[in-house]
């Protein structure tokens, strides 16, 4: 596989947000640097055994601070299926000065431009609590092909996920924002947790669960990944007797750099992941055809992402293959979609320009005249000075008939608009 393949998958996977969250390198590419006796990979400090470690939640992703060759730190998606760490922007590589050992260039069908990037070794990382990554492999990218800041509303400029799974055990506490490394042999599960058994394959953790649908019922072999936003993708061409839900809507599950990612949204009658059970879970579909370009290589049937994930606060322990399931505040509230009809996205170079990217021909946004392109001031008094792109995007799916206030500028004109949110799926 080219790798060309593993930048669509990253820009195209996440699916109902349009947000990115991988790229699969293969050894191949990102070998290790690391030589004679030098040491490599992450470390507590002396006679640390667990470190606890605060983090932000934008659109249901873990985003970690990552100090790069222990002077720049940047903001960075924790993400359970990629293996090695990427940087987005190239400029901050070039101020660190970091040691290139390969460029790439690839052209594509689909692609406006050739895509580029380099591969850097012998990167320091650094965490918070002085948890240290020596002789790390990095990928940079040339430009910033996956605009993860405009996606997530906030300055967000890489991932990293393998290379701290698999060396710790991760209490993931979403209540808290809280993310604790533990040294594995001095871990005790919680005695309220529930033991889920999961395989690591390559580099990715992979959980059995079921869904029913009808009187129909399916056992799933699906990745869990922190690096998604949805609550789950699948594909049901690997399904074996159940179908979509009779009632989907049409949507964009999300855009790549080849383009538009169609496909359906609809709810499960009931999604159950050992003992817990949920009802009336959105899952989204890709058309056929499109399948490859939005799922993670390797992940055959689809993924569990942050939507689901956040309704537990989760340990996962790679080296005994197993995670423990606590139920978090979110446990019983209800999944649910955009009730606007449009996407936002966050703009300018302090994203605090809220821009309108698509609107749904019919739904609330479209019938009140809000066009692609409107900048929005204030959404119910809110602004991106003031809230998150997350908050504004959870008022927009918080309740079916919710009376929405906009001001809008559209060609230096400013305008008032009203419409009321309305439930779709």
């Amino acid at each position: 596989m080219s790798v060309i393949h593993y930048l669509r998958d990253f820009y195209m996977r996440n699916p109902i947000t349009s947000l990115v969250a991988f790229i699969l390198l293969i050894n191949t590419c990102l070998c290790s640097s690391a030589s004679g006796q030098k040491e490599f990979g992450f470390k507590m400090p002396n006679n640390v055994k667990k470190i606890t470690i605060p983090f932000e939640q934008h659109n249901n992703l873990i985003i970690i601070p990552l100090t790069i060759n222990r002077f720049l730190t940047l903001k960075f998606i924790l993400d359970t299926g990629v293996e090695n760490a990427i940087l987005t922007e190239k400029l901050y590589a070039d101020i660190l000065e970091v040691n290139y050992i390969r460029e790439i260039t690839i052209d594509g069908p689909g692609l406006v431009d050739s895509v580029e990037a380099y591969i850097a070794n012998e990167v320091t990382f650094t965490l918070p609590g002085g948890v240290v990554g020596s002789n790390m492999n990095m990928l940079v990218l040339k430009e910033d092909y996956l605009k993860l800041s405009e996606n997530i509303g906030d300055d967000v400029h890489g991932i990293i996920g393998y290379d701290i799974f698999s060396r710790f055990v991760v209490d993931v506490n979403y209540d808290d924002s809280e993310l604790t490394l533990i040294e594995p042999s001095k871990f005790r599960p919680n005695r309220r947790s529930v033991e889920v058994p999961i395989s690591i394959r390559g580099t990715k953790p992979f959980m059995n669960a079921s869904i029913i649908q009808g009187n129909k019922k399916a056992n799933l072999d699906i990745m869990i990944d922190t690096g998604a936003s949805h609550a789950a993708l699948i594909d049901y061409n690997f399904l074996d007797g159940v179908d979509l839900p009779e009632k989907t809507i049409i949507t964009r599950l999300g855009r790549g750099i080849a383009g538009e990612i169609p496909g359906h949204i609809g709810r499960m009658d009931s999604v159950k992941i050992d003992d817990f059970d949920f009802s009336e879970m959105l899952v989204a579909a890709p058309f056929d055809g499109a399948y490859n370009k939005v799922i993670k290589r390797g992940a055959r049937i689809g993924t569990f992402g942050g939507e689901l994930l956040n309704r537990f606060n989760v340990t996962f322990d790679y080296r005994s293959e197993k995670i423990y399931l606590t139920k978090s505040d979110k446990y019983q509230e209800a999944f649910e979609y955009d009730m606007s009809g449009m996407t936002l996205n966050a703009f300018g170079p302090y994203l605090d320009t809220l821009k309108v990217m698509t609107v749904d021909q019919g739904g609330p946004a479209f019938t009140a005249d809000i066009r692609p392109g409107d900048v929005i001031h204030r959404i119910n008094g809110k602004s991106l000075r003031s809230h998150s792109l997350s908050d504004i995007l959870h008022l927009l799916q918080s309740r079916d008939g919710k009376k929405i206030k906009c001001i809008i500028y559209r060609d230096g004109q400013r305008r008032k608009v009203k419409f009321q949110l309305k439930r779709v799926i």
